[in-house]
C-alpha cells in the first residue's frame, strides 16, 4: 500500500492544497519541510480524519480550534447570521493490491464536512465517499454509505493500525506512559498485524454451528414427545449465555480493575515528586506490602482454622463419652488388650507369663475374645472413648494455634488499616491544594476498586453455580435423550464442536504468546539499530497485567540479578511452580527496570514502530494465519529531543522502516541530519505560512 496524494479544501490550516507522494522503491522517502506552526501536525491528523474521522477538541492543548474547517471560515460563520453553509474536505488516493489478486488499483477517500448556522450555533454534518480506478481508467460509481465504507477501509487499513504508522511528538510519548491507553494502542496494534480476528471468525462460525445443533435436537426431542429432553436443552442454551455473560463481565471488571491500578500507581509517581507528601507516600508504599502480606497470612490462617473445626468436635463430645463409659463400667477388659493381642498369644506354647498352654488357659483366652474390641462392640466404644482423650487434647491445641494466628493477623491488618488512614488523613492536610486533589482522587479509585471487588465476587460466584448447573445439565439429557440413532450422531457432532472450540482457544493462546515472542525479536533488533546504549534493552511485557507494556533495563543488572537467583535456588522455585523461561525472564525484567529520558522514550516508540512495520511487512511462508501487509510510516518531527549517537541512528536508518515513508520535519532539525537522511528522499514539499491570512501553501 502506498499513498499517491491528500487532497485539502478548506481543512484547518490549508485552503486549496494538493500534496503527492513518491511511490518509487529505490527512494522511499516523500519529505515535507515547514517551520513550526506550517502545518506539518495539521497533515498528520488529516490522513485520520479522511480516513475514520477524528476529534479535533483533543488538540485543545496546542491548538484553540476543535474542529475540521478552516477557523477564519468558522468564524464568520459564527459572527455573520446571513452567512451560508461552508464546506471542507480532505481527499486521499492510494495504490493497493487488489483483494485475491496480484494487480493493483488506485482508490480514491474522501471525507466532506458541512458547517451551518443554526439558532446562533455553528454545526457540521460529516459525510464520506470511497471509489476506486477501474480497469479502462475511469472511476467507479462512489459508496456513501459510511458503514459500508468503514467496512471497506477495515480490510486495508483498519483504525487501530493507524496508532502504529503514524507518529507526532505527542503520540510517541503518551506510547512510553505506563497505563491503559499506551498498553490499548499497543494491544490494538499487534491484533490487527498477526491477524487475531481470524480465531474470532472461526469461533463464530462454530458457535452458530453448535447452536444449528441444538436446534435440531430440540426439534427431534419435541416431535418424539421428549418434553425433559426439550426442557434441559433450552436451561442449556440459557446457562451457556449466562456463562458467557458472565466472563465478560469478569473480563471487564479485570480491564477496569487494571486501569484503577495503574492509575493509583500514576498518582503515587506524581505525590513522591513533592517534598511535603513523599516521605508519606513511600512509608504507605511500605505499609500496602504489608497489608497486602498480613491479609494474605489471615485468609490462609483462617481457612486453616475452618478446616482444624472439622477436628474440633472432639471439644463437644465431652458429655457423649462419659455416658459411654458409664454404660460400659461393668465390662472388665484390661485396658490396651484388644482381638489381635489375644490371637498373638493363642499361636504360642507357652503363655506370656511363662505357664504352658494347657486346655483350660486356652479357653479363657478364646473366651476373652468375645469381650475385647473390636469384636465386642462395648470393648470397642470403652478403647475409642480411651483414645478420644488424647484426640481432644490435640484438636484443643491445633485450634488454639490457627485461632491465635487468626486473631494475631486480623490485628495487624486492622493496625495497618489505622495507619493507612492516618497517612491519607496527613497527606490531606498539607497546605497544597495539589497534594489534596491527588488524595481525593486516590481515595474515589479506592472507593471504585472495592465495588469492583465486590462485584467481581458476586460474578465469580454467580459464574460457578451455572458452570456447576450446566455439568449436572448435561449429564441429565444424556440420560433422558432418546436413543435413535439421529439424535446420537447429533451428539457427537456437538461435542466435536465443542472440541474445536476449546483447541481454537488454546491455539490462539499459543499464537499471540509465539506473536509477541517474534515482535520482540524485531524491536530487539530495532533498538540495537536506533539506540546509542549498547547496555539497554528494550522488552514488551507478554503476561498477566503488564502485557502489552514497553519497558527498558539495563543488561548489566539483569545479567546480575540472574545469577543470584540461580546462586540462591529462586530459578529452581519459580520453574517448580510452573513459569515457563519466557515468564522467568519477564520476572527478571520487571525487577530491574530503568527510567527513560525523553529522547531515549522517542527511541522507543521508534523502534516499536519499525518492529511492527517489520513483522508487518515481512512476508513469512511459515506463518499461514498470518496476512503480510504493506503499510507505509507517516511520522512527524522524528529528529527533535534527539542528540549524539541516538540521533545519528535514527536519521541513518528511518528508511529501512517501510517501502513508503512521509517524514515530516522543521529545516532545523531536519539541517543537522541531511547528510544521513537525503540519499533516500525522493521528492521533497515544502509547506509555507501566509501569516496575514494564516493559510499554508505549499512550494
Amino acid at each position: 500500500m502506498k499513498f499517491n496524494y491528500i487532497k485539502y479544501h478548506n481543512y484547518r490550516c490549508f485552503e486549496d492544497v494538493t500534496v503527492r507522494f513518491d511511490t518509487s522503491n529505490e527512494q522511499n522517502i516523500s519529505l515535507v519541510l515547514g517551520v513550526n506552526g506550517t502545518g506539518k501536525t495539521e497533515m498528520l491528523f488529516s490522513f485520520q480524519w479522511v480516513l475514520y474521522g477524528f476529534d479535533f477538541g483533543m488538540l485543545r492543548e496546542k491548538d484553540e480550534t476543535p474542529y475540521a474547517l478552516n477557523s477564519t471560515l468558522y468564524h464568520k460563520l459564527e459572527v455573520d447570521p446571513h452567512a451560508n453553509s461552508i464546506d471542507c474536505f480532505v481527499e486521499l488516493s492510494f495504490t493497493n493490491k487488489v483483494p485475491n489478486s496480484e494487480k493493483s488499483r488506485d482508490y480514491f477517500v474522501k471525507r466532506t464536512a458541512t458547517f451551518m448556522r443554526a439558532n446562533n450555533i455553528v454545526k457540521s454534518i460529516e459525510r464520506i465517499e470511497y471509489s476506486y480506478s477501474k480497469d479502462n481508467g475511469e472511476r467507479s460509481e462512489p459508496i456513501r454509505d459510511s458503514e459500508n465504507v468503514e467496512k471497506i477501509l477495515s480490510r486495508i487499513i483498519p483504525k487501530s493500525i493507524l496508532e502504529g504508522i503514524t507518529f507526532d511528538g505527542e503520540r510517541m510519548r503518551k506510547l512510553n506512559i505506563a497505563g491503559e491507553q499506551s498498553k490499548d494502542t499497543i494491544k490494538n496494534v499487534i491484533s490487527l498485524v498477526n491477524n487475531e480476528r481470524l480465531f474470532k471468525l472461526c469461533a463464530d462460525e462454530l458457535k452458530e454451528l453448535k447452536g444449528d445443533i441444538r436446534k435440531e435436537r430440540i426439534r427431534l426431542n419435541k416431535s418424539s414427545g421428549n418434553v425433559s429432553a426439550e426442557e434441559l436443552e433450552n436451561e442449556i442454551t440459557e446457562l451457556e449465555s449466562t456463562i458467557d455473560d458472565r466472563n465478560i463481565e469478569l473480563n471487564g471488571i479485570k480491564i477496569n480493575q487494571e486501569k484503577i491500578d495503574s492509575s493509583l500507581e500514576e498518582i503515587s509517581l506524581k505525590l513522591t515528586q513533592y517534598d511535603d507528601a513523599k516521605k508519606l507516600e513511600q512509608r504507605r508504599k511500605g505499609l500496602e506490602k504489608d497489608f497486602a502480606l498480613a491479609k494474605r497470612h489471615y485468609e490462609q490462617n483462617t481457612e486453616q482454622f475452618f478446616k482444624r473445626l472439622v477436628d474440633g468436635y472432639a471439644l463437644v463430645m465431652d458429655q457423649l463419652v462419659h455416658d459411654v463409659k458409664s454404660s460400659i463400667e461393668n465390662v472388665d477388659v484390661p485396658a490396651g488388650l484388644t482381638v489381635e493381642a489375644v490371637r498373638s498369644i493363642l499361636k504360642r506354647p507357652t503363655c506370656i507369663c511363662g505357664c504352658e498352654m494347657n486346655d483350660a488357659v486356652v479357653q479363657r483366652l478364646r473366651d476373652m475374645i468375645a469381650t475385647l474390641p473390636p469384636d465386642n462392640i462395648s470393648s470397642t466404644l470403652l478403647y475409642m472413648a480411651n483414645q478420644f482423650e488424647g484426640e481432644k487434647k490435640r484438636a484443643r491445641e491445633l485450634l488454639l494455634d490457627s485461632f491465635q494466628a487468626m486473631t494475631a493477623n486480623e490485628n495487624e491488618v486492622s493496625e495497618i488499616k489505622k495507619d493507612l488512614a492516618e497517612i491519607s488523613a496527613l497527606l490531606t492536610a498539607i497546605d497544597s491544594e495539589t497534594i489534596k486533589q491527588l488524595e481525593n482522587e486516590r481515595n474515589e479509585l479506592l472507593l471504585r476498586k472495592g465495588s469492583l471487588n465486590d462485584n467481581e465476587e458476586r460474578c465469580t460466584q454467580a459464574l460457578n453455580k451455572a458452570l456447576k448447573r450446566l455439568k449436572d445439565a448435561k449429564k441429565e439429557l444424556e440420560e433422558v435423550s432418546s436413543s435413535q440413532g439421529r439424535i446420537l450422531e447429533l451428539d457427537k457432532q456437538f461435542n466435536l464442536v465443542e472440541l474445536y472450540l476449546k483447541a481454537i482457544d488454546k491455539i490462539k493462546e499459543r499464537y499471540i504468546e509465539l506473536s509477541l515472542e517474534s515482535i520482540n525479536s524485531y524491536l530487539t533488533r530495532a533498538y540495537k539499530m536506533l539506540s546509542d546504549d549498547i547496555g539497554r534493552r528494550i522488552y514488551l511485557c507478554q503476561f498477566n497485567k503488564e502485557k502489552y507494556t514497553l519497558v527498558t533495563y539495563v543488561m548489566s543488572k539483569y545479567e546480575q540479578l540472574r545469577t543470584s537467583w540461580i546462586n540462591n535456588g529462586y530459578i529452581r522455585t519459580l520453574e517448580s511452580e510452573g513459569k515457563s523461561e519466557n515468564e522467568i525472564h519477564e520476572i527478571i525484567v520487571l525487577k530491574v527496570l530503568e527510567g527513560k529520558s525523553t529522547g531515549q522514550s522517542k527511541v522507543n516508540s521508534l523502534a516499536f514502530a519499525k518492529a511492527i512495520l517489520d513483522y508487518s511487512n515481512k512476508n513469512e511462508t511459515s506463518d499461514n494465519l498470518r496476512i503480510s501487509h504493506d503499510y507505509p510510516f507517516l511520522i512527524d518531527s522524528p529528529f527533535t529531543e534527539l542528540s549524539g549517537k541516538n540521533l545519528e541512528n535514527v536519521a541513518q536508518h528511518i528508511h529501512t522502516f517501510a517501502n513508503q515513508i512521509i517524514l515530516m520535519a522543521d529545516d532545523k532539525s531536519y539541517s543537522g541530519v541531511q547528510s544521513l537522511v537525503k540519499p533516500a528522499v525522493k521528492s521533497i514539499t515544502r509547506l509555507l505560512k501566509d501569516t496575514i491570512a494564516g493559510l499554508t501553501y505549499t512550494e
